[in-house]
Order: C-alpha cells, then sequence, then structure tokens
C-alpha cells in the first residue's frame, strides 16, 4: 500500500514538474515570438525582454534559427543585433567550450556562425574534423559564414575525405558563397584530388566561375577513362572550348555518357553541330534518341517547321517517332 502511495505521489509530482516546465517555455515563447517578429519588421522592440540564461537560451534559439531562415538583408541583421543585446553570442560560446551535448552544441555552432563571432573561430575549426558529420558539417558551414574565403581554404581540403556530409548541403554551402570564393581552392584540391574521389569532386564545379572549370575539365576530360567521371564532366561542362572533346563522346560505349554529351551539346553547341547528332537518333537506347532529339530542337530554336522538316526526311522509325515526340513537347502540336 505505502509503495503504491509512493508511486502515485512520484507521479503527481512528475506532472507538476511538466506542467511547470510547459507553462514556463509557452510563457517565454508567446513573450519573444512577438519580440522577434517587431524586429524582422524593422520595428525598435519597446517591450521588455527576459535575459538569456543556461536554461532558456537553446528554446530561444529554436525559434530565432526559424527567423534567421526566412528572412533576407536588413531583416537578419537586425535578429542578429537582438541576439546580441540579449547576449546569445555569449552563452553559444560558453555551451561550445564546455557543453558535451551535442544538440547544444550544434545550436551553439550555427548561433555562433549567423552572429559571425571570430571568438570562435579556433574553436569551430577543431570541430570541423570531428567523426560526427553533423556537428563537422555545422562548423564547417558556420566558418564559411564568419569568413567564407579563409574558411574555404580550411574546408575544401576535406570534401573529397568527408563521404559522410550531404552533398546536397555542400552543394548549398558553396552556393552561397559563390563563385568568386570557390573557384581558386577548389581548383586547387581537383589537381591533387585521388581519381576515387574525383567524380565527386568534379560535380562541385558548377559553383566555381567558368574559367575554373574549363581549366579543370581540359586536364580531365582527354586523359579520362571511367564512364561516370566522363558524364560529370559533361554535365558541369560551361565552355564551348570543349566541344571538340564533347564531340568525341557522342559515340562512346555507355549510354549516359552518350545521354550527357547532347545535353552538353544543346548547351554549348549551334545549329552547325546537329549533322553530327543525326547519328544518334538511331540509337538503340531511348534515353540517348529523347536527348538527342532534344538538343536538336534547341539548336534549331523550336522551329517547328525545321523540325517537321527534320522528321520527315527520316527513313529510320526510331528517329521519325522520336523528333515526332519532342515536337509535340516543344510546340504544343
Amino acid at each position: 500500500m505505502t509503495a503504491a502511495l509512493v508511486l502515485v505521489f512520484s507521479v503527481l509530482i512528475l506532472r507538476m514538474v511538466l506542467w511547470i516546465g510547459d507553462h514556463r517555455r509557452e510563457r517565454l515563447w508567446n513573450h519573444w515570438r512577438p519580440l522577434l517578429a517587431e524586429t524582422a519588421c524593422g520595428e525598435l522592440p519597446s517591450r521588455q525582454f527576459p535575459v538569456l540564461s543556461q536554461q532558456n537560451w537553446l528554446l530561444f534559439f529554436h525559434l530565432w534559427h526559424h527567423y534567421q531562415l526566412n528572412v533576407r538583408g536588413e531583416a537578419r541583421i537586425a535578429l542578429q543585433r537582438l541576439a546580441r543585446r540579449m547576449g546569445l553570442h555569449h552563452i553559444a560560446l560558453r555551451i561550445l567550450i564546455r557543453s558535451s551535448n551535442v544538440r547544444e552544441q550544434i545550436a551553439a555552432i550555427t548561433a555562433l556562425g549567423w552572429m559571425r563571432d571570430v571568438r570562435a573561430w579556433e574553436l569551430l575549426l577543431q570541430r570541423m574534423h570531428e567523426k560526427d558529420p553533423v556537428l563537422s558539417f555545422s562548423s564547417a558551414r558556420s566558418l564559411v559564414r564568419i569568413d567564407p574565403r579563409s574558411a574555404l581554404r580550411e574546408l575544401m581540403p576535406l570534401l573529397p575525405t568527408r563521404p559522410d556530409w550531404s552533398r546536397h548541403l555542400v552543394a548549398c554551402l558553396l552556393l552561397e558563397a559563390g563563385p568568386g570564393l570557390v573557384a581558386r581552392p577548389l581548383g586547387e584540391v581537383l589537381h591533387n584530388t585521388p581519381p576515387a574521389q574525383m567524380v565527386v569532386m568534379v560535380n562541385y564545379l558548377r559553383f566555381a566561375d567558368i574559367d575554373t572549370a574549363t581549366t579543370v575539365l581540359l586536364r580531365c576530360l582527354p586523359n579520362a577513362q571511367d564512364p561516370e567521371l566522363i558524364t560529370a564532366c559533361l554535365k558541369v561542362a560551361k565552355s564551348p572550348q570543349l566541344l571538340s572533346f564533347i564531340r568525341d563522346r557522342l559515340q562512346h560505349p555507355s549510354w549516359a555518357v552518350r545521354v550527357e554529351a547532347a545535353n552538353a551539346m544543346s548547351r554549348l553547341g549551334d545549329d552547325k553541330e546537329i549533322e553530327i547528332l543525326l547519328p544518334l537518333l538511331h540509337d538503340s537506347q531511348w534515353w540517348v534518341r529523347y536527348r538527342t532529339a532534344q538538343a536538336i530542337a534547341v539548336l534549331l530554336h523550336d522551329d517547328r517547321d525545321a523540325l517537321e522538316q527534320l522528321r520527315v526526311a527520316q527513313s529510320d522509325l526510331f528517329a521519325s517517332d522520336i523528333l515526332a515526340q519532342v515536337l509535340a513537347e516543344r510546340t504544343g502540336k
């Protein structure tokens, strides 16, 4: 009987503690939400707000981070200024130094990156080499936000060795940094990248400038044998200087390479390339025929009459049918 009463009493105490915690969180949430909304809208907050503490900073961070991700320009700067007034940068730095909780560490790393707190630079460099992919990549992203040029010099050599980092997130990071900052460190890393990691790294050339991408591809394409690497190179080709190498890949044994060669021709060629594309309309692979017909349509500027004349001139049923399909898709008839 006594044990049952103790158990009931313990449950009641636990529920009360949870209720008090929920009530406190709701009160802080209701206080901070309009404060952040006013700040994001450019208004000077007139209300008093509680100073952040070790107990409530994480709740504030989640709400503040939501606003950071959904505003731009002056609104984002105003929110960062507000967070500094509330002491978020000081708490985040203490958490980064002292806490062993990975969830808190990631929140602190993200906050310090948004606020461009240079005091955290060395600590973030250390975290970027951690085994945990979320922790390490969060550190890399925050370093780029603090000082993109210096961060990219540190980050790029790691990319071939971190297959556990999301390629999508890496792409977003490079896109945010911009081609002017990405080009040089990426070019240097690609020069020394082992063949096993080359495909992944070549894909990131789409975030570099045209000159850098072309220089790397002029070095890679002539000697590339791996169909996957050739395909990756063709996908990021941006310059007509590469057309001779692209033409040579139109008859490659791998149908995936032939598809990307046809796609590249549509981006970089002109109507003089149509003659060299025509044999691919007879290809045994449907995707090769389809992408070739699309490339021809692009090079003809979707001229319906010219496409129709080309279709009628085909004696091969495959070629005639695929041109008819693309004609209907692109001209609506």
